[in-house]
């Protein structure tokens, strides 16, 4: 029987130290966002801008939001808010920490975030659902990112307020074609 020994050495290669050049130039860079749709790519919204409220098999609705990124970091912390413009309720609020996929250095997109959607506080008698509540309404979809992770933050490579990036857009939400 054979016994295979190895012996790995920690060295920096020329690759790692350009590696290391190119992470450092995204938090020199002004990180911002694009707002748009698609659930496995990133799609900008038409005009006007329409999301659709889709029925989830398991009996909820979501309405689907995805990111483009510039001069950030490839790991990033979202907060994603929905808010029902007519009676300015957040219909949804989610926290995502996601791997953007990279298109160049520090710039990328990342698809399909959901935005489930609870209408609980509009309720009105036996009107209970987003497409009875909110359906052709206008919400605002609004994302809040940073490339600075908390982390990052203690090791005194960024500060989290200096590397946020906002966007919000007024979308009209569609009904799914099921509750219609």
């Amino acid at each position: 029987m054979w016994t295979l020994v190895a012996i790995l050495t920690g060295c920096a290669s020329n690759n790692d130290s350009a590696q290391q050049a190119d992470m450092d130039n995204c938090l020199d860079r002004s990180p911002s966002i694009v707002i748009g749709e698609g659930e496995r790519d990133f799609v900008p919204f038409g005009d006007p801008p329409e999301a659709i409220m889709v029925h989830g098999p398991q009996g909820g609705w979501h309405i689907l939001g995805s990111l483009q990124f510039s001069g950030m970091e490839p790991i990033v912390e979202v907060e994603f808010q929905i808010t029902h413009l007519d009676s300015g309720s957040i219909v949804s609020d989610n926290m995502y920490r996601v791997a953007m996929i990279e298109t160049a250095t520090c710039e990328g997109y990342y698809p399909g975030m959901y935005g489930y959607l609870s209408v609980i506080d509009l309720y009105d008698g036996d009107l209970d659902t987003p497409p009875e509540l909110i359906g052709n309404d206008t919400l605002r979809m609004n994302f809040q990112v940073t490339d600075c992770l908390r982390s990052m933050e203690e090791a005194g490579e960024c500060v989290r307020s200096e590397r946020q990036a906002t966007a919000e857009l007024d979308v009209t939400a569609l009904l799914d074609p099921v509750d219609q």
